[in-house]
C-alpha cells in the first residue's frame, strides 16, 4: 500500500511548505538542483495535483513500475491517485519547478487510472512556465489577505502555460517569426545603441539567451552581429543618399567616432565608406 505523504528534499533543497491554510489552494512548492541518484524520492501519494517542469538533467520518473526518463523540458502533473517517485544516475543533478495544488487542472488532460500527464516544452515555452514560479515564489514571501486571490489566477496561469505547450510546437515558427520582426523593427529604432541585447530582450519580454536562441536560429547570427548588419546597411544606404556625411552617419548610429564608425563599416563590407561618395 503505498503512503499518501509529502516526501520532503534535503535541507539544503529550496521548497515552501504552508504555515497554516494553504493559500489559494497552493500545498507545496520547490525549485532548484535535486540529486535524485544520491537523494532518490520514494514513491508517494499526494494530497493535491503535482505540476512539474525539467529545467535540466535527465531524472528517471518512478509511476508504479514504470521508469520513464524525463528529459530537460519535460512538463509532468500527476493527480493525487498517482504514486511516483524520483530517481537517477549516481552523482547526476536535475534542476526542475514543482508546484502542489489542492484544485485539479483547468483543462482535460488525458490521464487514466495510475498515469501521470506528460508533455515536452520546447524551450521558448518553458520561459514563460519559469516566469510563473518565479512569481508564485514572490507571492509566498508576502502573504496577506490578498494572497488567495493572487495564487488562484497564477494556477490559471501554469494551467494555461502547460496547456498552451500541447499546440507550442506547431506554432513555435510563427511565433518565432513574430518575435523576430518585432526585434527587427525595433533595432531600426534604436540605431543608435551600442549593446542592445538586454533592452531589446526586455522589449520582448524574453531572456537574454532566448533572444539570442532566436536570432541563431533564425539566421546563424547572434543578435549582435543581426543590429551590425542592419547599421552597416542603413550606413550604406544613408551614405549613397548623398544626404549625410561619413560623420553625421557615424553619429546617426551611435559611433562617437567617425573613425570607428569607418573601422567597422570597412571590417563588414571589405572596403570603406568614402568609396560609396
Amino acid at each position: 500500500m503505498t503512503r499518501r505523504e509529502l516526501f520532503l528534499p534535503g535541507p539544503e533543497a529550496p521548497h515552501w511548505l504552508p504555515g497554516g491554510d494553504a493559500p489559494g489552494g497552493l500545498l507545496y512548492l520547490a525549485w532548484g538542483h535535486r540529486q535524485y541518484g544520491e537523494h532518490p524520492i520514494p514513491q508517494r501519494l499526494h494530497h493535491g495535483w503535482t505540476y512539474m517542469a525539467v529545467l535540466s538533467g535527465r531524472p528517471v520518473l518512478l509511476v508504479g513500475s514504470r521508469r520513464q526518463p524525463i528529459d530537460s523540458g519535460g512538463l509532468i502533473i500527476a493527480g493525487p491517485d498517482v504514486p511516483y517517485g524520483w530517481i537517477d544516475q549516481p552523482s547526476a543533478a536535475c534542476k526542475l519547478l514543482v508546484w502542489v495544488w489542492s484544485r485539479p487542472p483547468t483543462f482535460q488532460i488525458p490521464v487514466h487510472g495510475q498515469s501521470c500527464w506528460l508533455r515536452k516544452c520546447p524551450l521558448a515555452a518553458m520561459d514563460d512556465i519559469e516566469s510563473i514560479h518565479l512569481r508564485t515564489r514572490r507571492e509566498i514571501q508576502q502573504v496577506d489577505s490578498h494572497s488567495s486571490r493572487a495564487l488562484e489566477a497564477l494556477q490559471t496561469l501554469v494551467d494555461a502555460a502547460f496547456e498552451r505547450s500541447l499546440g507550442f510546437v506547431g506554432d513555435q515558427s510563427l511565433r518565432s517569426s513574430q518575435r523576430l520582426h518585432l526585434a527587427e523593427a525595433w533595432m531600426r529604432r534604436h540605431l543608435d545603441m551600442r549593446a542592445p541585447v538586454r533592452a531589446l530582450a526586455d522589449y520582448l519580454g524574453v531572456s537574454p539567451m532566448t533572444l539570442q536562441r532566436l536570432f541563431r536560429e533564425a539566421g546563424g547570427l547572434s543578435t549582435g552581429q543581426a543590429f551590425l548588419e542592419i547599421k552597416m546597411k542603413e550606413a550604406s544606404r544613408l551614405i549613397k543618399t548623398g544626404n549625410s556625411s561619413i560623420k553625421g552617419v557615424a553619429l546617426s548610429l551611435g559611433y562617437s567616432h567617425s573613425g570607428d564608425f569607418t573601422r567597422a563599416f570597412t571590417k563588414f563590407f571589405g572596403f570603406p565608406p568614402s568609396e560609396l561618395l
